[in-house]
Parts: structure tokens; C-alpha cells; sequence
């Protein structure tokens, strides 16, 4: 039995770029059609990692109920977000995405969305956030690092507050770069190694740097299942437990902490799934596919059934834990 029948599925992974642009002559991605079939395009190459539609709304949500999903929590494609370090061409990109964002989502009653900010200057991202947030966006998305250094330091204190204070999702996604190791640009390692590692090490400083025990309302996200964190939850407990460097900034062992961050359940792997729910419970995991790509999870639903959840924890995981960080309205059937 399909586990999405009779509930309410969420994707909270899905994304999102609204191109409209049939031709480009600079680095800024753009669209071509052929038929119903969209092609993007980046940098002056065929970005042949989407599998799914990325452009078209309709055609999008169509997708996602074809496998049992109902809604979806958009975020935009990472490459949409603002890779500049001028603060006011960052802000103006952000601007644009958020209200083009805003604009699909208004009229479609299934999906909602998250913004971009321009994180290079909190103050500017706190206040872009606002912005997106009463032109109906429901969350934002960020990526680990910005200008070179990982957002859990002490610069971006001030976002992390508001954030918190306004119970503001944060959905962390890895910034599909490889982080600039060259040993990572074969074997398409920059995405099955280094975005999972990328996330890793932005959770990790997340919670030693001690904001998640300052900031109890944070809702932090961590994608693709926390990539390789959860498998080191044991490893930083230890260092804990012997080093005084984390006891400097924790009055809790980390896996506290840990415990009280949010994580997609793209794991790729029922064992790995298993484990994370284990480590950290059925009410910090929330659905997601990671649509439109290749290294998408799009035939978790009949998997989700073998871990032998209660159909209260499965619910949650489906949808319910989702529509409360999100504040989703129901969708009439």
C-alpha cells in the first residue's frame, strides 16, 4: 500500500527556478523549450543533472502528485542565489527571485515557497526576509557559506536571532561547488560527497558555536538528511566528553542540540534512514524528494512503510511536522 493514501504529503525539498529568458549571452542561467520539454541552461552548458520540471508550476505539481506527493515547499534552484559579494546587487538579485517566487505560489494553492537573502550583510538578509515574508513566503533558503566562511560564526549572530524570534524555517542546502577541492571535480564527487560533507560541517558549527542551546525557536533544516553528520553524531559527543573546546560554548553534550535540528529524509538508504530516526526521532525529519534532480529520492513513500513507523510518527514525517514550521493552511481537496 501506497503510505501517502488518506495523508497528507509535503515536499519540502522541491525546487524551483522562475526562468523565462529563451536566450542569454552572460553566466545567468536561462531556459529553451522544445515541445512540453524544458531545457536549462548555465554558464553556456545544458544543465543535464534536472530530471524533472523545474520552470513550470503546473507541470511541476502535476509531477509531484504522480507520486503521491500533494504539495511542495519550493526553494529556489542554488544557483539562482546571489553569488556576489556586493551587497546591493545581492540584494536587488534576492529581491527579484523572492517576488517571482511569490507570484507562482499565488496561484497555486498546493505550493508555497522560501526566499533567497542576501547573507553577505545580515542586516540586509533580516530585512529582505521580512519583505519576502509578508509577500507570502514561508521560510528561507541559505546556503553554508557565504564569501568563504561557514554561517555559524559569530558575523551572522544577528540573522540567527530574528530568525529565531520570528520562528522563521531555515532550510541550509549545500552550495553544489565541490567547496573548491579539486579532488572533488571527478566522478560527479562535488555532488554525492562534497554537498553532503558541505552540510556536515555547517550543522556541526551551527551547534558547537553554541546557537542552537542559545536559540531554543530556531528551525533549522538540515537537507539531504544531514549528509555525512549524523554518522560523526558519536564521534562529537566523544570530543566532548574529553576536549574542553566544546564545553566552551555548550552546557549540553552536542547530540542535544542535534536532537533539536530538522533533516529532509533524502538519505539514500533505508539503513541510513533508520539511523537518523534513531538518533534524533520521528518529529525532527520532514519529507522531501530534492525535485528536480538526478540525486532526488522519488521512491521514498513505499520505503517509508518498511521502518515500521506508528502511523502518528509517519504522518508527521509525511506532512504534519511540515504544515506546523511552515504554517500551512489545509489544501481542499
Amino acid at each position: 500500500m501506497n503510505p501517502s493514501i488518506g495523508r497528507r504529503v509535503v515536499d519540502v525539498h522541491a525546487h524551483f527556478a522562475p526562468l523565462t529568458s529563451s536566450s542569454s549571452t552572460g553566466p545567468d542561467p536561462w531556459i529553451s523549450r522544445d515541445g512540453s520539454a524544458t531545457a536549462v541552461w548555465y554558464h553556456g552548458s545544458h544543465v543535464d543533472s534536472l530530471v524533472r520540471e523545474v520552470v513550470d508550476p503546473t507541470i511541476l505539481i502535476a509531477g509531484e502528485e504522480a507520486i503521491g506527493i500533494q504539495e511542495a515547499v519550493l526553494s529556489p534552484w542554488v544557483a539562482l542565489l546571489p553569488q556576489t559579494e556586493d551587497p546591493n546587487l545581492a540584494e536587488a538579485a534576492c529581491q527579484r527571485l523572492n517576488a517571482a517566487m511569490a507570484e507562482t505560489v499565488a496561484r497555486e494553492p498546493r505550493l508555497s515557497a522560501m526566499a533567497a537573502v542576501p547573507m553577505i550583510e545580515p542586516a540586509r538578509a533580516i530585512r529582505v526576509l521580512t519583505e519576502a515574508r509578508a509577500g507570502g513566503l514561508t521560510g528561507v533558503e541559505i546556503v553554508p557559506t557565504v564569501a568563504g566562511e561557514f554561517v555559524g560564526g559569530e558575523r551572522f549572530e544577528e540573522f540567527w536571532a530574528s530568525v529565531a524570534e520570528t520562528r522563521t524555517p531555515v532550510f541550509i542546502h549545500p552550495s553544489s561547488k565541490g567547496m573548491g577541492i579539486d579532488a572533488l571535480q571527478g566522478g560527479y564527487l562535488w555532488n554525492s560527497v562534497g554537498n553532503p560533507v558541505e552540510t556536515a560541517i555547517v550543522g556541526a558549527q551551527l551547534v558547537l558555536s553554541g546557537l542552537v542551546e542559545r536559540y531554543p525557536d530556531l528551525r533549522i533544516i538540515l537537507a539531504h538528511a544531514g549528509g555525512v553528520l549524523p554518522s560523526v553524531f558519536g564521534r562529537i559527543d566523544h570530543s566532548f566528553s574529553v576536549r574542553p573546546e566544546p564545553k566552551s560554548r555548550l552546557s549540553h553534550e552536542p547530540s542535544w542540540s542535534f536532537r533539536r535540528l530538522f533533516y529532509d529524509t533524502i538519505a539514500h538508504g533505508e539503513r541510513e534512514l533508520a539511523a537518523l530516526l534513531a538518533a534524533v526521532g520521528p518529529s525532527q525529519l520532514l519529507f522531501g524528494t530534492d525535485h528536480p534532480f538526478d540525486m532526488g529520492d522519488y521512491d521514498q513513500l513505499t520505503g517509508l512503510e518498511s521502518l515500521g513507523l506508528d502511523p502518528v510518527a509517519l504522518e508527521a514525517i509525511l506532512g504534519g511536522t511540515a504544515a506546523r514550521l511552515f504554517g500551512l493552511a489545509a489544501v481542499q481537496a
